[in-house]
């Protein structure tokens, strides 16, 4: 009896198929509908679409592989186009937006996030939006994440090269990164006090924290409010009213404003192209490399 059902069920497949009638197959996705977007966001001061550090990191990525600068104010002062808060918020949601509009038109395309700098922070917020829930992009949509002198870089980030005793400027995702953090990495100058900052520099930590706090991305506001609560939870613990006064007293400012200055007369920031995260491998190499093999 089974012989006979095997048998029928064989000849009214191939009649039905003959009749078109066969099993349909998933649409071909759209035409040029990359395996890979890659939403690359340049740092503060690009103009929003100079490539700057990112362009060694984007370039020669592959046929499978679309490479898309997104465009922001990319400034930091009031005096500016925009606050840095508000500046990065706008990053924010065109990056979204762009990956969006994409995924809309390509549903099997995957996105990667890149960014550097205040790109790296906005890159990150979203990164970390989509790994624990909060965006409309799932985490299975998103390939991979690099971010290149992150100002919210957190102890518990997946760091790239040698290891790190500070946390970003503005202060860590206490969130994280969720479900994307097997693929979500950072790399980090350790002289970089934009993603290295010591964790007892208070003064350098608020000024980050208001930076930060300037018209704030909506999304990050609860971790903006967390972030605040533990500068001031590690400050009462010091030893008291005395100790905070000493801790955010002239001396301990003028230490880091000269600290701070050593930093950005180093250079350091911007030297991700020689900076080697293993031997013989630059962040921009390595970065580069792990986008390439996405696709």
């Amino acid at each position: 009896m089974r012989r006979i059902l095997a048998i029928m069920c064989t000849l009214l497949c191939a009649v039905l198929g003959g009749f078109g009638l066969s099993t349909p197959r998933a649409d071909a996705a759209p035409a040029g509908c990359p395996e890979i977007y890659v939403l690359a966001v340049p740092g503060t001061w690009s103009n929003g679409v100079s490539p700057g550090v990112l362009g060694a990191v984007t370039s020669g990525l592959g046929p499978e592989t679309r490479v898309q600068y997104v465009g922001y104010d990319a400034t930091a002062f009031p005096w500016e186009k925009a606050i840095y808060g508000k500046s990065k918020a706008q990053a924010v949601a065109n990056t979204r937006g762009l990956a969006l509009q994409m995924l809309a038109r390509c549903p099997g395309t995957r996105i990667a996030l890149v960014g550097y700098s205040q790109g790296a922070d906005a890159a990150g917020d979203l990164a970390s939006e989509i790994g624990t829930g909060r965006a409309m992009i799932r985490p299975g949509q998103v390939a991979g994440v690099v971010l290149i002198s992150d100002p919210r870089r957190s102890r518990k980030d997946n760091v790239v090269g040698p290891a790190l005793r500070g946390e970003g400027s503005g202060g860590p995702r206490l969130d994280g990164m969720g479900w994307l953090l097997p693929r979500a990495f950072t790399l980090c100058e350790p002289t970089d006090m934009y993603c290295n900052t010591p964790r007892d520099f208070y003064i350098t930590r608020i000024a980050g924290y208001l930076a930060e706090t300037s018209d704030p991305t909506p999304s990050q506001i609860l971790q903006y409010q967390a972030e605040a609560a533990v500068i001031v939870r590690e400050l009462l613990t010091l030893g008291g009213p005395g100790a905070i006064v000493q801790e955010l007293g002239n001396k301990r400012a003028r230490e880091q404003i000269i600290s701070f200055n050593k930093f950005l007369q180093s250079g350091s920031h911007g030297t991700y192209g020689d900076f080697q995260v293993k031997p013989g491998v630059s962040a921009v190499t390595w970065a580069n490399r792990f986008l390439a093999g996405l696709a």
